[in-house]
């Protein structure tokens, strides 16, 4: 089964997705982690043409603040470091049998394997009237390279981590 996961996310990456170019610049108003994302709450935010909302600031504390909304009650997810799965730090968040769950992963080819050191500062995850929000703060140092942030994001119609997902997207940032 985590088998299976990986190669899910594996597709979260490589086939069909949509890329998109954006810019980042340090900044003191940093978000507040609680699985609701608020107006102008965040320095950048787009709706990707896949219908997955993301969310980034690039804190003056360093770290990174990231946020996916889509349009589902099933699982989220965030991945940086490439835009492709394998070397990217992988998290997905879900509300499973009314709790909030949570997983960071490391992308191996196409596949996942436990991440041999967490990152993740903090984390919440959410969903109400169909929609899965997660937030999360991590090191920018964990998702920077060369001045820029590449991401990956996903979403799939069940809570469960292992059912593959429906959409994905790709996002670059240049750091200021």
């Amino acid at each position: 089964m985590k088998r299976f996961a990986a190669v899910v996310l594996a597709a979260l990456a490589v086939s069909g997705s949509a890329f998109a170019q954006a810019s980042l610049k340090k900044s003191s108003s940093l978000p507040k982690i609680d699985g609701v994302v608020g107006a102008s709450e965040y320095q950048y935010s787009d709706t990707l043409n896949v219908g997955i909302k993301v969310f980034a600031t690039l804190g003056s504390d360093d770290n990174l603040y990231l946020a996916v909304e889509a349009p589902t009650s099933g699982w989220v997810a965030a991945g940086v470091g490439g835009l492709v799965m394998n070397g990217s730090r992988l998290f997905l968040g879900a509300v499973q049998d009314g709790k909030s769950a949570f997983l960071e992963k490391s992308g191996v080819g196409h596949f996942y394997a436990d991440a041999k050191q967490l990152v993740v500062e903090k984390w919440a995850v959410s969903s109400s009237g169909g929609d899965t929000v997660m937030e999360l703060v991590i090191p920018s140092s964990a998702a920077a390279w060369k001045g820029q942030i590449n991401t990956i994001w996903a979403y799939s119609n069940s809570p469960d981590f292992t059912v593959r997902h429906k959409v994905h997207a790709s996002l670059s940032f240049t750091l200021q």
